[in-house]
Parts: C-alpha cells; sequence; structure tokens
C-alpha cells in the first residue's frame, strides 16, 4: 500500500504546490499588467497537466496489462520525479524571456503523461491484492495517498510563506517546495522496483490470459463501462478540482485572507477529508459502490451554495467550515471511485481501462475546473458561481449512476460481474 501510494503522494504533492504557488507563479512566468489573466493563464497550464493524462494512461495501461502494474508504476514515478525537480531549476520569463513559459509547459506535459499512467494503475495494483472484503478500503488508500501528497505539498508551502519574506519567496523560495520532491521520488522508486507484482496479473499472464492489444480490446468488448467512467469523473472531477485548486484562491481573493491563515485552513480541512476517504472506502465493503455514489451525487448537488455561502461570510472558522462541507461529498466519491473503476472491467484489460477512462474523464472536467470556476465569477459578478456548475455536474453524474452502475452488495460480486452489468 505504500509503494503504490507513494508515487500518488508525490504527483499530487506537485499539483498542491502548483496550485498554492499560483500568484507567485503566475507573476514569474506569465507577466501582465492585468492580475486575473495572470492567473488564468496559470490556471489554464494547470490544465495542460490534465491534457495528457489519456496519452498517459493509454501507455502506462498497455505497460501494466501487458508486461506487468509493477514495472509501469516503476516508470511512472520516476518520469513525475525528475519533471518536477526540473520546474525547480528552470529560469523564469525575467531570466530567459518565452523559453521559461515554454519550458514549464514541457514540464506539465511530462507530469500530465505520468499521472495519467499512475492512478488506474495503482488503484487496480491496491484491487487486485486486497482481500476481496477489503477491496473498497484497499482502493481508497489511493485517493487517500493522492490526498495526503496534496496535505504535503500545502504544509511545505505554508512553511515557506511563514518563514520567508516576499521578496525572498518570489525570488527564490518558490523553487524549494519542487526540490524537496526528490526523497519521495528516491523513496517510492525504491519501494516499487521491490514490491511483488499483482497476484491477479500473475495467473492471466501464466495463463496465457493477457490481452494482446488492451486497447482494441477495450473499445470493442468494455466501451460501455469505459463511458460509464467518464460519467462518473464529471461530477467527482469538477467536485474535487474546485475544492482542491481553486477554493484557496477563492478564500483569498473573494474574502481577501491572508495566505498563512488561508493556507491553514485548507490543511486542517484535507487532513480531515483524507480520513473520511478512508471512512467511505470502509463503507463502500459494507454496503453497495453504488449507494455511496448516490450519496456522494446528492451532497454534491446540494451542498456547493451553502459552502461557498460560508466561506463568504470571512474569517478563519467560516472558510474552513466551508471546505469541510464540500469534503464530504468528495471523500465519498474517493472513496468508492478506485473499487468501483477497477471493478468495472477484468484484470486483462483493467489498468488501461480504469486509467484511459479516468485520464479523459479529468482532463475534460478536472483540468479545467479552476479556469471554468474562475471564469464565471469574473462573467456573472457572483461569488457563489462556481457552485452551479459543480451542481450541474453532480446531478449528471447522478443520473449514470442510477442508469449504469450494479447495486448489488460488493461482498457477492466476482471480478468481471460488474463490467458485465454495464454491458
Amino acid at each position: 500500500m505504500i509503494a503504490a501510494g507513494s508515487g500518488n503522494a508525490l504527483e499530487f504533492y506537485d499539483f498542491a504546490v502548483f496550485a498554492s504557488l499560483t500568484p507567485v507563479i503566475s507573476q514569474l512566468f506569465f507577466p501582465s499588467g492585468d492580475p486575473l489573466a495572470a492567473i488564468l493563464s496559470t490556471f489554464a497550464l494547470y490544465g495542460v497537466g490534465f491534457i495528457m493524462r489519456p496519452a498517459g494512461a493509454i501507455l502506462f495501461g498497455w505497460l501494466a496489462d501487458r508486461r506487468g502494474r509493477k514495472i509501469s508504476l516503476a516508470f511512472a514515478v520516476l518520469l513525475m520525479g525528475l519533471t518536477t525537480v526540473l520546474i525547480g531549476i528552470m529560469p523564469t520569463y525575467p531570466q530567459a524571456g518565452i523559453l521559461a513559459p515554454v519550458l514549464l509547459c514541457v514540464a506539465r506535459l511530462l507530469q500530465g503523461l505520468s499521472v495519467g499512467g499512475e492512478f488506474g494503475t495503482s488503484a487496480s495494483f491496491l484491487v487486485e491484492h486486497a482481500p476481496r472484503h477489503r477491496r473498497g478500503l484497499y482502493g481508497s488508500f489511493a485517493f487517500f495517498s493522492s490526498t495526503l501528497g496534496s496535505v504535503i505539498g500545502t504544509v511545505v508551502v505554508l512553511i515557506m510563506t511563514v518563514s520567508m519574506s516576499s521578496d525572498a519567496l518570489n525570488s527564490w523560495g518558490w523553487r524549494l517546495p519542487f526540490l524537496l520532491s526528490f526523497p519521495l521520488l528516491a523513496i517510492g522508486l525504491y519501494l516499487r522496483f521491490r514490491i511483488a507484482e499483482s497476484p491477479e496479473f500473475e495467473e492471466i499472464k501464466a495463463e496465457n490470459a493477457r490481452a494482446k492489444s488492451p486497447l482494441r480490446t477495450l473499445f470493442t468488448q468494455h466501451w460501455r463501462a469505459f463511458l460509464t467512467v467518464i460519467g462518473i469523473c464529471v461530477g467527482f472531477s469538477i467536485a474535487s478540482a474546485t475544492l482542491q485548486a481553486f477554493v484557496l484562491t477563492y478564500i483569498r481573493t473573494v474574502t481577501g485572507m491572508p495566505a498563512v491563515p488561508a493556507l491553514s485552513t485548507v490543511v486542517i480541512a484535507t487532513t480531515v477529508g483524507i480520513f473520511l476517504v478512508l471512512v467511505f472506502g470502509h463503507l463502500a465493503d459494507r454496503y453497495s459502490r453504488r449507494s455511496i455514489l448516490v450519496f456522494a451525487c446528492v451532497l454534491t448537488v446540494a451542498l456547493p451554495v451553502p459552502s461557498l455561502l460560508i466561506i463568504g461570510l470571512g474569517g478563519f472558522v467560516p472558510a474552513l467550515v466551508g471546505q469541510l462541507i464540500l469534503w464530504i461529498p468528495v471523500a465519498a466519491f474517493g472513496g468508492a471511485i478506485p473499487v468501483l473503476f477497477a471493478e468495472l472491467f477484468p484484470a486483462r484489460v483493467r489498468a488501461s481501462g480504469f486509467g484511459i477512462g479516468y485520464g479523459f474523464g479529468s482532463a475534460l472536467f478536472a483540468g479545467t475546473a479552476p479556469f471554468v470556476a474562475t471564469l464565471l465569477i469574473e462573467r456573472t459578478g457572483s461569488s457563489v458561481s462556481p457552485a452551479w456548475y459543480m451542481m450541474a455536474a453532480g446531478a449528471i453524474t447522478l443520473v449514470v449512476v442510477i442508469v449504469a452502475v450494479n447495486g448489488q452488495r460488493p461482498q457477492a460480486r466476482e471480478t468481471g460481474q460488474l463490467a458485465e452489468g454495464v454491458a
């Protein structure tokens, strides 16, 4: 679990650092007389990291389904670690001109490639190692570890903000959080080269049952399951990305809260969210995956407006309470989705099906969520307008879950049966 989770932690550590440092990065790489334009440019670049996710899912999913989960996980964490360190040493716009944002874009593309292959493979790996009655809990560790990476990244930025002057942070301090990813890279790479291969992959390998072309098998035999993954990603990706990548900027710009208390509320809320994910992973084992997802969708429709209104009151406590409210549906999604997505596909195409579906869903909805949320506020003049986007997404996913997901108890389900039920 630690070996599989280390890569997720590393990758989402970087995304949290990038999101937390958006005001600094926007000035260093996208100089503009309009601060909003600079932030939008940075959020657009944040989305660039998602564009490559489907390509990464195809590449690393093929590797995982043909050669093994272990080798795919090792190469994914290596690519992510190296590109994160690259961001920490690259020149800024005043130093290199247009080359600086180009290099940043290339690094983000490579990181997106890595993330695209990481989450689906690691979650599949965890589910395949789990006892059948604990698949939900094991699978939820994939989202738990990614959220843990977000907490670590935010804490590092918070420490830098408290301990450094603004001039030091803007000139060289912003590089340190990216360079500190190297220890995570070393640990993750070491563990992943030493882990045992997935038992289910070893079984299909021994039986010579591996798909010759996982991609073709996926889209000819399991395309309905693939579309189900994308449909569920609508609500999950938009709610999760808005909460984890946009809310900090929202708190600081809408309420005017200083950086340190704003980051502190994010750290506390996200830490609570980590353990909620494991709780819902356990509940996904006790009840049906469908029940947990319906619960998540209903709350995604009901809670965004109250959450943003509470945050808009201003102050530390309202900001914290508003985030905790949003974490309930996001944690429910995060607890149930890994095991559900893994069970939608048979082992021979599981990494590809999970990874590619999740990669497309993330690219389309998570990568654009902060940009859309910022744009909605600018165009409508309403500070709660991002809530409308989350509510619409939750309603769409609710329909998908009711129509396409089997509601039987997970203990009675055998591998591949859920995929057959969807088909």
